[in-house]
């Protein structure tokens, strides 16, 4: 099975789940042909399977469900038009602020494309024993990686103008004693190179990475997995369709869907069922929901630990002031060199080289941080008055090892470095991008994302991760975790 999923699924494999096992008997559902076959597709009410969210893990769930022929839905609450537009949800819990995608492709709209494994160290120390690192590097990460199209930055655009910040970072870190190396990144370097030759408007050569969206400089969910899914014939997508409730019914999964206008006001409400239910709504949505349905009644089977673990990754920002002339007119995006240190700090981190747009005659150089933190966590709770689910234990005591730890190193950067003063610590930059946790995978899910007790119930998105991504940025963990738990999922018929 390795060898296969590293070029695609074998045949057999595809057809699994429709051809024999337990999710044998399904109706193909195909694009339809004809505005009257469109409107009878748009009022079913029953699918096979339903993926909630088209981020990371809803949109590799689809796919792969789609390629093996199960009749799905993917219900997303964010819009499926070109662009941002709004589809980053800011939420503020418990003093910590967080960002969630919200929109068709989720997290991959809004991301800066890194595609970035941790490492065996991390990895062995925040996952259960029956995920084994060597599988994953062998066959998960790589396949993850060539399906999002991640790849280093070429030297010519390395060595171009708008990438002075990230020369001038290196040797920054290499003054400090740090060994800097490339990342992957899920970006067309043949269109970042039309805007370095003005073949193309600049966007990604002025540090836009959310503009590059629209260009398609930036390759998202929406070129990759998400259409590839809608090929299929048998996966359909209805964007602005915001799940609200679950409950089980004779029926199977019953979802409470709002139908949204373009202005997020309600157009309809109605319901949903399947037999098979994915969930991916992504940390704060998936716990939303499940939370809720448990301690509100309507899934009072779910595991006690769904809610519990959640980390904000120890995502830290820091910087420096610097000359001018180490930044160049612009910092281009996207990041493009990261360190990594393993010791010498109270907690292990990862340095990534951010950008900010130059004024004047001093300039910033951003430094984003993940530290490895397996001990601060935080819980989901229900709220029985408001009927709403917050983070509710959360405080600055959680982050604070995290943050001495990124100033220490940023300090270190400045002292190695004359004309480079280290920002003060009253400066806080964006609230976490990575939220993960919740559904931490072998504890409330078994390594398939199977729901324990709760059958035909997955999840599929960054609540599975154990609030930790290890020192890495989750989009790529993520999806192999997704890649691994669908192919034994078609492998075993469900």
């Amino acid at each position: 099975m390795a060898a296969a999923s590293l070029r695609t699924y074998g045949r057999r494999e595809l057809f699994g789940l429709s051809a024999g096992g337990a999710l044998a008997g399904l109706a193909a559902a195909v694009l339809p042909g004809s505005d009257r076959a469109a409107a009878a597709t748009a009022r079913r009410r029953h699918f096979r399977a339903v993926v909630v969210g088209s981020g990371f893990g809803g949109a590799v769930a689809a796919l792969r469900l789609g390629g093996a022929g199960v009749d799905t839905l993917i219900l997303e609450r964010g819009s499926d038009e070109p662009g941002l537009l709004g589809g980053v949800e800011h939420v503020r819990e418990s003093g910590l602020g967080m960002l969630a995608g919200a929109t068709v492709g989720g997290g991959s709209v809004g991301y800066y494309g890194i595609t970035l494994a941790p490492e065996r160290r991390y990895f062995e120390r925040l996952y259960p024993k029956g995920l084994r690192y060597e599988e994953f590097v062998r066959t998960w990460f790589p396949l993850a990686r060539r399906m999002l199209r991640a790849s280093a930055m070429p030297r010519d655009v390395y060595d171009a103008v708008p990438y002075t910040h990230v020369r001038s970072w290196d040797a920054r870190m290499r003054r400090a004693g740090f060994a800097p190396s490339g990342l992957d990144a899920a970006f067309d370097w043949e269109a970042v190179r039309d805007e370095l030759t003005g073949r193309a408007r600049s966007v990604v050569t002025v540090g836009d990475p959310i503009g590059a969206t629209t260009t398609g400089a930036k390759r998202t969910l929406r070129q990759t997995y998400l259409p590839a899914a809608l090929a299929t014939g048998h996966v359909q997508l209805r964007a602005r369709h915001e799940v609200t409730g679950i409950e089980r019914t004779r029926l199977g999964y019953e979802l409470q869907v709002r139908r949204l206008a373009p202005d997020k006001s309600v157009l309809a409400t109605e319901a949903v069922t399947c037999d098979l239910l994915f969930l991916a709504a992504g940390t704060l949505g998936t716990n939303r929901l499940l939370v809720a349905a448990r301690d509100s009644g309507a899934l009072p089977d779910l595991p006690a630990a769904v809610g519990t673990g959640f980390g904000d990754n120890g995502d830290q920002f820091t910087g420096c002031v610097i000359p001018a002339a180490e930044s160049g007119p612009t910092q281009g995006a996207p990041i493009a060199s990261m360190v990594r240190l393993r010791e010498g700090f109270e907690l292990p981190l990862t340095l990534e080289c951010g950008h900010f747009p130059p004024s004047g005659d001093r300039a910033l150089a951003v430094t984003f941080a993940m530290t490895v933190d397996t001990d601060h966590r935080g819980t989901f709770r229900y709220d029985p008055g408001t009927r709403t689910v917050r983070l509710t234990d959360w405080s600055a005591e959680r982050t604070a090892a995290a943050r001495r730890a990124a100033l220490a190193a940023n300090a270190r950067i400045a002292e190695a470095s004359p004309g480079c003063e280290p920002l003060p610590d009253t400066l806080r930059f964006l609230p976490t991008a990575h939220p993960l946790g919740g559904c931490e995978i072998g504890q409330v899910t078994d390594l398939a994302g199977r729901v324990r007790g709760m059958k035909g119930l997955y999840v599929m998105d960054s609540t599975l991760l154990p609030g930790n991504a290890g020192g890495a940025n989750p989009s790529l963990t993520i999806t192999a975790l997704a890649e691994r738990a669908l192919a034994e999922i078609v492998r075993a018929g469900g």
